[in-house]
């Protein structure tokens, strides 16, 4: 089966740095074998390629980390530029945790620089080391550098991720700003974005669309989550669109690209603890891809890549086999779901591993939530759920059971309202339809909601199971099932 998430057989795709060159998205990214165990430990940069966010060609190592004794026994982020002349510019972050790279006993970060004439083969400049300065920022938080040319002030940028120095410790994180004409030398000045808010803001990424500058970061402080920026001017001031992001807990690190028509916001879902639901989130996963577009107010908004929703080109049978307080409409395959005082639903047959569902929910007023049931039984005890929650406006990821049962029967997680780190804000008022497009593959599910919001998260405990719709303490109408797999020729 051709996964549509990609996925080393050797290792985790950790952040991506993604780059467009010569007709293909080159992505680079941070791979992890979790090497004794860790994360993040002895990281290498591989490179896969794609045209069209689906098909992959894999590489290998792009560049590889360096020994014990070298400033980048950790290979992490940064990014990939290419000059007037054609020359390609990697700069990284290079991490050592031995104590001949600590002060204090902590692990210094340092900016490193390659260059290359391809981009796939590169030679790492030796004499290129560039640490925070220690008086405008921190030294320990200098990570993540992101060059790009900047054609209204015609010299180079690079933003980085640290810390002002002498700052508060939880809210310290800034977006350092660096400067150069040449890419060899560069000054250090103030930072370009310092919200008080935030540890650190991580993968910063910037990039212009049409009137508009964004400016991308992500964070762990506030919460896990990649957040973006918009500002009418490249210096100007940089408001938060709400919602704020491209996705919610398990969306990663992502940072974008593009060819000039489409542009790409490449993640990573991460993997959980012993491959369980219930186990903690880790560093690193599988490689996530949303296309990325603008509406009429400058808001970004994400949708599924087109080449990803035509690989599932093949209908299968839906068959109902279990409702309650359902009833059909006259259009085929509609029905509406209606109980004022309790749960009704419609079950129909089991999923495949890797699928697509569609479908359309229109005419929920008054209803508590609604939604869609996943790898469940013929009565929605068991399995995954998306719940449309209109009184909260927001999407909610759940599941059941939410937690391993007690010893007494009230020891099941009742006290949480859904699997907390999973919901979106979607304003029910502004919608008189929703169109879902679902993927499942294997421990994956993405789910699109009116090519607008997305939810990616990790599904290990329940491997199989049945496709249901359900409304609680109201009615829904739901139309245009689909469920689609992928027959390649």
């Amino acid at each position: 089966m051709k996964k549509v998430f990609y996925k080393p057989n050797d290792g985790w795709v950790g952040d991506v740095i993604p780059f467009y060159d010569n007709g293909e998205y080159k992505l680079y990214y941070l791979h992890d074998q979790r090497a004794g165990g860790d994360y993040g430990n002895h990281t290498t940069w591989n490179l896969i390629t794609t045209k069209n966010g689906l098909d992959f060609e894999e590489h290998g190592v792009a560049l590889p980390n360096g020994g014990e004794n070298d400033p980048d026994r950790n290979a992490y982020t940064g990014s990939v530029i290419k000059d007037k002349n054609g020359m390609y510019h990697l700069f990284y972050t290079g991490h050592n945790p031995n104590p001949d790279f600590c002060v204090d006993g902590k692990p210094l970060q340092v900016v490193l620089k390659a260059t290359g004439t391809d981009g796939i083969h590169w030679t790492k400049d030796v004499n290129f080391k560039l640490y925070g300065d220690g008086v405008i920022y921190e030294k320990f938080d200098w990570r993540d550098p992101f060059v790009f040319f900047n054609q209204k002030q015609q010299e180079y940028w690079m933003f980085v991720t640290s810390r002002v120095m002498n700052s508060s410790e939880k809210k310290g994180g800034c977006i350092a700003l660096l400067t150069s004409a040449d890419l060899v030398h560069w000054t250090y000045q103030e930072p370009f974005y310092s919200p008080d808010k935030y540890i650190t803001m991580e993968c910063p990424d910037y990039f212009q669309m049409g009137d508009w500058h964004y400016l991308v970061y992500s964070t762990f402080s506030e919460k896990f989550v990649t957040h973006y920026k918009k500002s009418r001017d490249i210096e100007g001031a940089y408001t938060s669109p709400i919602p704020d992001t491209f996705d919610g807990r398990g969306f990663y690190a992502a940072k974008t690209a593009s060819d000039g028509r489409q542009r790409y916001a490449f993640g990573w879902v991460p993997s959980k603890q012993g491959a369980s639901d219930y186990g903690d989130w880790e560093w690193a996963g599988t490689l996530v891809v949303h296309e990325v577009y603008q509406n009429g107010d400058g808001d970004l908004l994400v949708r599924m890549p087109q080449a990803v929703y035509e690989h599932f080109n093949t209908g299968t049978d839906s068959v109902p086999e279990a409702e309650k307080n359902c009833r059909s409409d006259e259009r085929q395959g509609c029905f509406k779901l209606e109980s004022h005082d309790g749960l009704a639903y419609r079950v129909f047959n089991e999923l495949p591993s890797q699928v697509l569902i569609e479908a359309v929910f229109t005419d929920w007023n008054q209803t508590k939530d609604f939604g869609i049931a996943l790898r469940t039984d013929k009565a929605l005890d068991n399995g995954y759920f998306i719940k449309f929650d209109p009184f909260h406006n927001r999407i909610a990821f759940d599941m059941w059971p939410r937690t391993e049962p007690g010893f007494f029967q009230w020891q099941i997680a009742g006290d949480k309202p859904q699997m907390i780190e999973l919901e979106r804000p979607f304003c029910f008022a502004e919608h008189d339809q929703i169109n879902i497009k679902l993927i499942l593959e294997d421990d994956i599910m993405c789910l699109y909601v009116n090519d607008r919001v997305a939810m990616t998260t990790r599904i290990y405990n329940f491997k199989t199971g049945q496709l249901g719709f359900f409304a609680n303490e109201g009615s829904v109408t739901i139309d245009e099932v689909k469920i689609k797999i992928s027959k390649t020729v």
